[in-house]
C-alpha cells in the first residue's frame, strides 16, 4: 500500500463501519437514558412495596389493594428493564462486530485478499442483523410499556376511562 490513492480507498472502506458506530451510539445513549429510568422506577416502587409490606394490611382494604398492583407494577417494569437491557446487550455487540469489519477490511487490503473481501461485507451484514434485533426489541419494549401505562392510568382515573370511552366513541 504505497500510493496515496490506495490509502485514501482503504479510509473510504472504513468508513461505513464507522458511520454505524456512531448509529449505534446515538441508539446506545438513548437506551442508557430509558434503562435509567426504568431502573429508578424500579427502586422507587420496590421501595413503596416495602414499605406496604411491613404496614399492618388486615384492617386496610386500599392498602392491600396498592400491595397488590405495586406487585403487579413491579413484575411489568421488570420485564421492560430486561427488554431494554437486551436492547443495549445487541447494540454493544452490533458496534464490536462494526469494529471487527473494520479490522477485517484493513487486513483485506493489507494482503490484497479477495475472500477477506468478501468476509468484510458479512461481517458488516452481521453488525446491522445485529442492530436490528436490538431495534425491533427496543420497539417492542416501547409498544408494550405505552400500553401498560394506558392501563395502569385508565385502572385508576376514572375520569381518563370516561374520556377515553367518548374519544373512543367518536
Amino acid at each position: 500500500m504505497s500510493s496515496i490513492e490506495e490509502v485514501t480507498k482503504t479510509i473510504d472502506l472504513i468508513i461505513a463501519p464507522v458511520v454505524m458506530i456512531t448509529a449505534c451510539a446515538i441508539v446506545v445513549n438513548g437506551l442508557i437514558v430509558r434503562y435509567g429510568s426504568l431502573g429508578d422506577r424500579l427502586r422507587t416502587v420496590n421501595h413503596e412495596l416495602s414499605d406496604l409490606q411491613e404496614s399492618d394490611l388486615a384492617h386496610n382494604q386500599n392498602k392491600a389493594q396498592r400491595l397488590q398492583e405495586l406487585e403487579s407494577l413491579l413484575r411489568d417494569l421488570l420485564r421492560h428493564h430486561h427488554f431494554v437491557h437486551d436492547a443495549l446487550v445487541l447494540t454493544y455487540t452490533s458496534i464490536l462486530v462494526f469494529m471487527l469489519d473494520m479490522l477485517v477490511i484493513a487486513i483485506a487490503v493489507a494482503i490484497n485478499a479477495n475472500w477477506l473481501s468478501q468476509m468484510a461485507l458479512i461481517v458488516f451484514l452481521g453488525g446491522v442483523a445485529v442492530l436490528f434485533g436490538g431495534i425491533v426489541l427496543i420497539a417492542y419494549e416501547l409498544r408494550t410499556s405505552h400500553y401498560s401505562i394506558q392501563l395502569e392510568v385508565h385502572r385508576i382515573c376514572r375520569l381518563c376511562r370516561h374520556q377515553h370511552t367518548k374519544l373512543a366513541g367518536n
